[in-house]
């Protein structure tokens, strides 16, 4: 379990082909880096300010604050004003499927296109339906609950058991 003073990134080795090569959009990647860092770092019941879950979550401050608000939008998390503000998980974290973080956040549209009309087109547009849709069928698999704790059991077979990295 993550402690209150927890602070490292979560993203050590922070390596933009961590991916091997498959890579989510820079805001999908910045809104699971904050929600993981929420449900691992929220589990006391404490909010959490922009600041600190840019820290821990290796997310730029301002880029951040952006993400935090589209999320708030999406009923994921939600906010407190004032001196002891910042932001909370809005529902359990076992209650958060990341198909829900992704869909939310890159939208469900699936209006490709194909330019030229030709066969080639149809067959590369069937193709990246069926890429995001087996995408989708693996995600709606998984909840935010899940994600953490696999962070935190990676984190705890290091030997760093308060500390954290995604």
């Amino acid at each position: 379990m993550a402690t209150a003073g927890a602070l490292e990134r979560i993203d050590e080795g922070n390596n933009s082909r961590d991916d091997d090569g498959v890579s989510a959009p820079r805001t999908t990647e910045y809104a699971v880096r904050g929600l993981v860092a929420l449900a691992l770092e929220g589990r006391d019941g404490k909010v959490r300010q922009a600041a600190e879950l840019a820290r821990t979550s290796g997310a730029p401050a301002k880029f951040l604050e952006q993400v935090l608000r589209i999320l708030k939008k999406g009923g994921f998390v939600r906010s407190r004003r004032g001196a002891g503000g910042g932001y909370e998980l809005a529902r359990s974290a076992d209650k958060i499927r990341m198909s829900e973080v992704m869909g939310w956040i890159e939208g469900n549209d699936e209006s490709y296109e194909n330019r030229r009309g030709d066969i080639l087109g149809e067959e590369w547009i069937k193709l990246q339906k069926q890429a995001r849709e087996a995408a989708q069928k693996v995600l709606a698999g998984d909840t935010l609950a899940d994600l953490a704790e696999r962070v935190q059991n990676r984190r705890a077979a290091r030997g760093k058991a308060s500390e954290y990295q995604i």
